[in-house]
């Protein structure tokens, strides 16, 4: 198979496969099946109905458990109680921002905004309203929070972390590299600031990204994440046999870390080793049964191989699980043409 045929299906999405990770979630279970820990603290809320301490603690069984309404009237009756309480106000927009209705995202923050005006010096909460900021990309509210912290505490880490993020988010990568740089300065213990630095450095190319990742490694030596990025590193370097080393050692770690046979799968594509491509395409999904990357990629292969109807069915399994996968769709629409 011509090597610029191969490239022209996969440059594509490289930019989005960097972006794409595939994170395991812990599996909760619904609220409705018996929890002897929610039990016994009702039991004590009925006979101290007024004890905003036990209603706030069911709240945040119930947020664990995703049950947001019962954490949501738990929550008001609390703050309805004792309203001097920051960290009820903490719970309360956890809780709207990840219920996800409509205009939840804007309570939350609203929450957070009053609890920020209540205790102006609390550190906490303006860190807590600046992330909430940057996650529903109001990048200018984030900064201008964060400056306030920084007016109260120059030199405090989780401040130019934040600004480190926020940075990335508006792609401004040199000012991402120089407020991580002081995160780390002020707190060299802070892993996930080395993590975005070694990922910046990794993809400027730059031999620091082994440096950041491993010194990650020293605060935590089970971070996959970490190892992942050093063998992605080796990767966009050539330098497979490295990258191949650190995935196999992150398999002997974990076997049903998806990403590191997704990875190796994409090594052995570029190598044009098809059915090795495949195998490890496979294993990703079993190992994740979400990983739409691993789909399309996998369709990739089978239209490589001729194998339209293979290619038309991994295509057409990505574009339905992110209809926003611009890619998968137009490869969908390619092999649809081919399979008439």
């Amino acid at each position: 198979m011509p090597r610029f045929r191969l490239l022209l299906l996969v440059f594509p999405v490289l930019t989005f496969l960097f972006s794409c990770k595939n994170d395991p979630k812990p599996v909760q279970a619904p609220i409705h099946q018996p929890d002897e820990e929610l039990t016994a603290i009702t039991k004590l809320i009925e006979q101290n109905p007024n004890n905003d301490t036990l209603l706030y603690e069911r709240a945040r069984l119930y947020y664990d458990k995703e049950g947001y309404d019962e954490a949501l009237a738990d929550l008001n009756l609390a703050i309805s109680i004792d309203s001097m309480q920051p960290m009820y106000y903490h719970l309360l927009s956890d809780v709207f921002l990840d219920y996800g209705r409509p205009n939840d995202s804007k309570r939350a923050i609203e929450v957070l905004k009053l609890a920020s005006e209540r205790w102006p010096n609390r550190i906490s909460t303006l860190l807590k309203l600046s992330e909430f900021y940057l996650i529903v990309l109001q990048h200018g509210e984030a900064l201008a929070t964060i400056d306030k912290i920084l007016k109260q505490d120059p030199q405090n880490a989780e401040a130019f972390f934040m600004t480190g993020r926020v940075a990335l988010d508006m792609g401004d990568t040199t000012r991402a590299l120089v407020a991580l740089q002081k995160c780390t300065q002020f707190d060299a213990s802070h892993g996930d600031a080395w993590l975005f630095l070694g990922k910046i450095y990794s993809s400027k190319n730059n031999p620091k990204a082994l440096q950041c990742f491993d010194n990650v490694l020293r605060l935590d030596s089970t971070d996959l994440e970490a190892r992942e990025y050093k063998g992605i590193y080796h990767k966009r370097r050539g330098e497979f046999d490295q990258a191949f080393q650190i995935y196999r050692d992150i398999i002997k770690r974990n076997p049903d870390y998806s990403n590191a046979y997704f990875d190796m799968g994409m090594i052995y594509l570029d190598q044009d080793s098809l059915r090795l491509a495949r195998d490890n395409f496979d294993i990703a999904i079993k190992t994740d049964p979400l990983f739409v990357m691993a789909y399309y990629y996998r369709g990739v292969v089978g239209e490589l191989e001729g194998n339209i109807e293979e290619a038309f069915n991994n295509y057409n399994k990505a574009a339905k699980m992110s209809p926003d996968f611009q890619e998968a769709a137009t490869a969908l629409e390619r092999v649809r043409k081919l399979r008439k």
